[in-house]
């Protein structure tokens, strides 16, 4: 059966401990060659108890029964961030006008620490990972949500011949909306494939009233560049209804990687 492994490591250039959840499929017997998917906000991935919300993502559940289904999976690296620092990492842009969106975290500028924690998970962590364990180096992925979305765009085009593809769910693009749009625009390459998604009814802050038409329209706005840029490989999705949580982001999962492993089988 698949199993979870718990590690501790440290990202030097922050200054800061990462815990990281190792998913390894039933199938995982040290002989055959994995692709691997590293995750944002791993701590809502496999386990309710370290969830910030106490709902997940069930990402083990949905990828045994893909592998029962079909006999493909691959490995998932969750990188753990349950703290306030988790909007400085998630963004290499600060943002200065976070009372205006996250009024109840008391702060006015967050992110910047974007670029490190990247540079981190490409340069130590990956090999770190494709060392001690049976992993598929050429097919490696990357996915989050709302603020991991934001930096998984990010280094998707940052890192195109790393990240193949990319799986960016309910993109909190307004946090650095014009930096994110630019950037895309001067960074794009088309070896990068994308999944992104959006729910028609998101929001991160009840008291600002119009955050669902923010998030749709952020979401709308990166498709359009993208398109514009005339990607090849993009899958994108209106979830009608959908809110800003781990439940939605649940149910989307299996489409996303069953997006990604029918990579695998080429």
């Amino acid at each position: 059966m698949s199993k979870i492994i718990v590690e501790t490591t440290f990202i030097t250039k922050l200054n800061r401990p990462k815990t990281v959840h190792i998913y390894l499929p039933t199938g995982y017997d040290g002989s055959t060659r994995f692709p691997v998917l590293y995750m944002h906000d791993g701590h809502n991935l496999f386990d309710a108890s370290t969830s910030a919300f106490g709902t997940i993502w069930n990402v083990h559940q949905s990828l045994d029964k893909i592998e029962q289904e079909t006999g493909m999976n691959l490995i998932v690296v969750g990188i753990d961030c349950p703290s306030p620092k988790r909007f400085d990492e998630y963004s290499p842009w600060i943002n200065h006008e976070m009372r205006e969106y996250k009024s109840y975290l008391q702060q006015d500028s967050a992110g910047g620490e974007g670029e490190q924690y990247i540079d981190w998970l490409v340069r130590e962590l990956k090999p770190s990972i494709d060392r001690r364990y049976c992993t598929n180096p050429n097919l490696t992925y990357l996915a989050g949500s709302s603020m991991g979305g934001l930096i998984s765009l990010y280094a998707g085009y940052r890192y195109p011949d790393v990240f193949h593809k990319i799986g960016v769910f309910s993109p909190a693009v307004w946090f650095a909306k014009q930096s994110l749009l630019d950037y895309l625009d001067q960074s794009f390459d088309n070896r990068l494939g994308v999944y992104l998604d959006i729910g028609t009814a998101e929001t991160s802050n009840a008291s600002v009233t119009g955050f669902p038409k923010i998030y749709l329209t952020g979401a709308r706005a990166v498709r359009d560049l993208l398109q514009k840029k005339g990607i090849r490989d993009l899958l994108y999705v209106e979830a009608e209804g959908e809110v800003h949580s781990e439940a939605a982001w649940a149910k989307r999962f299996p489409n996303f990687a069953q997006w990604i492993l029918k990579e695998s089988t080429k």
